[in-house]
């Protein structure tokens, strides 16, 4: 008894469906006459040669219904296989409109790490760093990055900066030092936002400090502009500029070779001298330490230019560097001020 229950049941499911298709499909057109009675004519003669012919009302009418069976699953066909294909055209289309997914890529790599925090919480030479990223350091750390085009990027101790793309920064708290290098066309290359205003460079070394009174910029060579909602400032090569919270705004000279920058030489890049010539160092050290590199003729320039360098100078500052070099070559060297002059 349940599975003939069973097998009416479902009968009646799949009659309400094709009722529903029906009204879906729309009147349908009706079976030629001349068809209609071709099938009877066929159909009604092997019944008939059969042992027990069947009635031939019956005949016609298992006839009659299964052509109906077949044009309403013709309709229904018809009218359902295009909706299906508009529906996948349009899922492929949707799906190819969409774009893959681009990888973030690094706005730079850190060179140099003092005391950094252990495991995930700190970064180590060679790591990358990527817009959303905050860097931290607490006391006695810090941290030195190479940016994409060789600007580097000093994060002092006690500071938070937060990296938003290849060259703007937040610092949020402490300081920061930037040297964006030696060519003009690199001017605004980098921009340090602050809760003070923006500073950007105008090709030049830098460094800014926020306190929770003041902004602190000084500039080591160059110009720096600092922007806020409806007023801009200017501090020049040799100024350290102060703004105060209430708007307050003092400048005093600060010479480039002042102690102020000690913190950031232990951050700088290091420099190979394998195969570089002492032109090529006493530039780089010259640079380092904030002054100037001057030569007694073009002769001694030219020879310093054919002088290839060999050894290590790392662990050394800029000028316990120039020392250790000099001595192995035929140049002599001197300190006048802000200057290093070369001579024989």
């Amino acid at each position: 008894m349940t599975d003939l229950s069973d097998k009416n049941d479902k009968i009646d499911r799949d009659d309400d469906t094709v009722a529903r298709l029906l009204r879906i499909a729309g009147p349908r057109a009706e079976i030629p006459e001349d068809a209609e009675s071709r099938v009877y004519a066929k159909v009604l003669a092997e019944w008939q040669t059969s042992t027990h012919a069947p009635d031939a009302t019956r005949v016609y009418d298992r006839v009659h219904r299964s052509w109906r069976r077949q044009a309403v699953r013709a309709r229904v066909l018809r009218w359902t296989l295009p909706l299906a294909a508009a529906a996948s055209a349009a899922l492929v289309a949707i799906l190819m409109m969409q774009p893959e997914p681009i990888p973030t890529a690094g706005v730079g790599t850190v060179v140099r790490a003092v005391s950094p925090l252990a495991g995930n919480n700190g970064l180590d030479v060679g790591d990358e760093i990527y817009p959303g990223m905050t860097i931290e350091t607490g006391d006695g750390q810090g941290y030195g990055f190479l940016l994409g085009r060789n600007e580097s990027l000093r994060l002092g101790e006690e500071s938070a900066l937060r990296v938003e793309s290849a060259g703007q920064f937040t610092l949020l708290r402490g300081r920061v030092y930037a040297d964006t290098g030696e060519f003009v066309y690199r001017d605004g290359s980098i921009q340090i936002d602050t809760i003070f205003g923006a500073v950007t460079d105008i090709g030049t070394q830098f460094a800014v400090s926020v306190r929770d009174d003041a902004l602190d910029v000084a500039v080591r060579e160059g110009r720096v502009d600092i922007r806020q909602d409806t007023r801009k400032l200017a501090a020049l090569s040799g100024e350290r500029l102060t703004l105060q919270r209430q708007g307050e705004v003092s400048v005093n000279p600060l010479s480039p070779t002042d102690a102020y920058w000690n913190w950031t030489t232990d951050l700088a890049p290091l420099f190979d001298i394998e195969g570089k010539s002492l032109l090529e160092f006493l530039k780089w050290a010259a640079r380092e330490s904030g002054r100037v590199l001057f030569f007694e003729d073009s002769d001694l320039r030219m020879a310093a230019m054919r002088t290839d360098l060999h050894g290590s100078i790392a662990n050394f500052s800029p000028l316990q560097a120039v020392e250790s070099v000099m001595a192995t070559t035929e140049f002599r060297y001197r300190l006048d001020g802000d200057k290093i002059i070369i001579e024989r």
